[in-house]
């Protein structure tokens, strides 16, 4: 009898969710939605509910598959519509972003932040602006971290205050061209006297702010109201505070939000002259650089003939040879300073102590480690030799040259046997490995890196626990 196969046929396999959930009335109602759709539904570029929406009914637990009834809808939404209802939980909703759309919104953000310094930061010598590749390979340098929620507007001062501060490029903020207007009193003579008084107070506040003198434009005649300037963008609330200023009585207009010099804008010989200009700044930094490198020089070549006169005496010619013999010996002994890699002072004598004084030091410590060895040697030979005369072994068996005689098993000494360096015995093939894991040859191995001679298999088999551990 053949059992019948069921299947569930009408079932819809919810893959590639970003599911939209919202709490309401002590309920909670999900909607699933398809990915990189959800973002674009409350942007408003995609309106089309089928587009966004993998099935138009609302769930009360996606993963599980459970529908919330209309009697649950009806109580919470006031209606059953679950059109509605799904257009309400996208609007209102808290959203499971997917991997795919934050990583498109940090590019987004990071586009976002570099397109700004560009636009609105040039180049200091020639006024042109940097492209969006090479903002874009500063800001790495740079270690700017672009935060995908935060305004971009912020974020783009501070990568602006960022990339000055490692100075990954020479870039600064490109300046506003403004014209502070001065209102009309009238026609007469008394109020054209007053329009000169207060341009000259105009420009005087404008050049304690920080505007250049050169920054500011002539007027075109005498009568004109008009103060044409470029100015730093930060200084924008300070100058329109000028203009409100009582000595002033202007207002403040925009021409120009930012200052960038095209690629039109700059002729053949401007772009000459420039170049020419940093080539000379360059020149005068090396030529300065070189002034600097040959006053040092001739300062050392001063201190070193004051030392040679001052040397002039036998007993100090004798003590530079003794110091250099120390020198050449203590080369031959001790590699572990290397005497290439370190500066020498300028004065050598100074140089020959300090390098005496570092060999004293070597061969001091060198006495003390080998005082050390010697006593923890002997240590372990009378320790050896008291256990044997407690044991009642022979002297030679103790001492470790006739103990080894002992470590020949019965079997050995044919042609297949292997010996072993460390007990000093010779084993058949199948007992070779065995020998290695064996604590015999574990307690030889460790009395061998203490400087001890080896023990034979009779004396380890004689030992008592305590003195294994010992």
């Amino acid at each position: 009898m053949s059992r019948q196969i069921t299947q569930p046929v009408n079932q819809v396999r919810l893959t590639n969710v970003a599911v939209v959930r919202l709490s309401r009335g002590g309920h909670r109602f999900e909607v699933a939605c398809y990915r990189n759709k959800i973002v674009n539904y409350r942007q408003g570029t995609e309106t089309d509910l089928s587009e966004v929406l993998q099935t138009e009914r609302v769930f009360t637990n996606v993963s599980k598959g459970q529908f919330a009834n209309s009697k649950t809808l009806q109580k919470c939404f006031d209606t059953t519509n679950e059109e509605e209802v799904c257009r309400f939980i996208l609007d209102r909703g808290d959203v499971q972003v997917s991997d795919q759309e934050r990583a498109a919104q940090l590019e987004s953000t990071i586009r976002e932040v570099a397109s700004m310094v560009s636009e609105k930061c040039v180049d200091p010598a020639s006024r042109r602006p940097y492209t969006m590749a090479q903002i874009r390979d500063a800001m790495k340098s740079a270690g700017f971290m672009v935060h995908p929620t935060r305004n971009v507007k912020q974020q783009f001062l501070d990568c602006v205050k960022l990339l000055q501060k490692k100075r990954v490029l020479n870039i600064e903020r490109a300046k506003m061209q403004l014209a502070l207007v001065l209102h009309d009193d009238g026609d007469d003579d008394e109020g054209d006297n007053d329009y000169v008084e207060r341009r000259k107070n105009a420009i005087s506040l404008l050049l304690d702010e920080g505007v250049l003198r050169s920054d500011i434009l002539p007027p075109n005649h005498d009568d004109d109201t008009r103060i044409v300037f470029q100015s730093d963008p930060s200084l924008y609330r300070k100058v329109e505070g000028i203009a409100r200023k009582s000595s002033v009585q202007g207002r403040l207009e925009i021409i120009q939000q930012c200052v960038i010099a095209e690629e039109g804008d700059v002729t053949l010989g401007s772009e000459l002259e420039r170049r020419a200009q940093q080539q000379q700044q360059q020149l005068q930094n090396a030529m300065e650089e070189k002034k600097t490198e040959e006053a040092r020089k001739d300062a050392l070549v001063d201190d070193s003939e004051v030392a040679d006169n001052g040397a002039a005496s036998l007993d100090e010619i004798s003590n530079k040879l003794q110091s250099n013999l120390t020198l050449n010996d203590q080369a031959g002994e001790d590699d572990q300073y290397d005497y290439h890699k370190t500066k020498k002072p300028a004065n050598s004598r100074k140089a020959q102590k300090a390098a005496q004084k570092k060999s004293k030091k070597a061969k001091r410590r060198e006495k003390e480690e080998q005082a050390e060895r010697d006593q923890r040697i002997s240590a372990e030979k009378a320790r050896q030799k008291e256990r044997a005369e407690r044991l009642g072994l022979s002297g030679d068996g103790a001492d470790g040259d006739g103990g080894n005689n002992q470590c020949i098993p019965a079997d050995g000494g044919g042609g297949d046997t292997k010996p072993c360096n460390t007990c000093g015995g010779a084993f058949a093939p199948g007992e070779y490995r065995l020998h290695f894991r064996s604590d015999w040859h574990r307690y030889n191995v460790k009395l061998k890196m203490k400087g001890c001679a080896p023990v034979s298999e009779k004396e380890f088999l004689l030992c008592d626990s305590d003195a294994f551990f010992d």
